[in-house]
């Protein structure tokens, strides 16, 4: 199966291109700055489309929202439609595009639309993800999530602040996510259209505070052990490998 992989050298990208290394698929990667000839080229090779690419930052202006979420988009199904090649689309949303309190909310439910019309109009099975806060290894400090810039001011001994400890908040782990990926592709089973992670993580900003705090002090402890808690389990194994990459620079 011929591949086309958009973001591929985002966070989800680069952890999704790492996995499928041993699966029997053809990858064609396109991401920022590349011309729309060469999506294009991709577009009509492809059989299934994993449609990563989008703006996340929270500083980025509308304009920037809407020619990373809206307009890709835009471009790769107007170009299938008109050369009638029907293809598979997976695209990865957020819950903000069903509380459209923001800009980036706004323009992520304008996409999923988008595909939403494509899938209809064309009887093609679609996937849309909406995913809460996504943490794992390689997500970038300082960029758009907590939980990496937490675990980088942690590791140089930079204060981790805070505004409210009880704040509830979701996260999925980017390699649970992957795998759900992965299971659209190789199945293509006929589903609902619009998707939820089945393994969520309820917790508050304060217990991911603890439970960073309390991996720093035991972070070249090898008698320590997480049990009976897998998200803990995969926040340590994030900041071990965080650990990893910042020791060697």
């Amino acid at each position: 199966m011929n591949l086309l992989i958009t973001g591929s050298r985002g966070f989800i990208g680069k952890n999704f291109i790492q996995k499928i290394q041993t699966e029997n698929l053809d990858v064609f990667e396109f991401n920022r700055n590349e011309s729309f000839d060469v999506l294009y080229n991709y577009l009509d090779k492809v059989d299934f489309i994993v449609h990563l690419a989008g703006e996340v930052r929270p500083n980025s202006t509308k304009e920037e929202l809407e020619n990373s979420n809206v307009s890709l988009t835009t471009k790769i199904i107007n170009y299938l439609e008109l050369n009638k090649k029907i293809t598979p689309i997976l695209y990865i949303s957020s819950i903000h595009a069903r509380l459209l309190k923001n800009e980036y909310g706004k323009t992520k439910r304008e996409s999923e639309l988008l595909v939403e019309q494509y899938s209809t109009r064309n009887k093609c099975q679609c996937f849309i993800y909406r995913l809460p806060h996504v943490f794992g290894e390689g997500c970038k400090a300082n960029y758009n999530s907590v939980i990496s810039t937490w675990i980088y001011n942690s590791i140089n001994n930079l204060e981790l602040n805070v505004f409210d400890r009880n704040i509830e908040i979701q996260y999925v782990y980017v390699q649970d996510i992957i795998e759900e990926f992965l299971s659209c592709i190789r199945t293509r089973k006929k589903s609902e259209l619009y998707m939820s992670s089945n393994i969520v993580y309820n917790t508050t900003l304060g217990e991911v505070i603890d439970f960073i705090n309390e991996f720093k002090l035991n972070i070249v402890n090898t008698q320590y052990e997480i049990r009976n808690n897998d998200f803990k389990k995969k926040l340590f194994n994030t900041y071990k490998d965080y650990y990893k990459v910042l020791s060697e620079r």
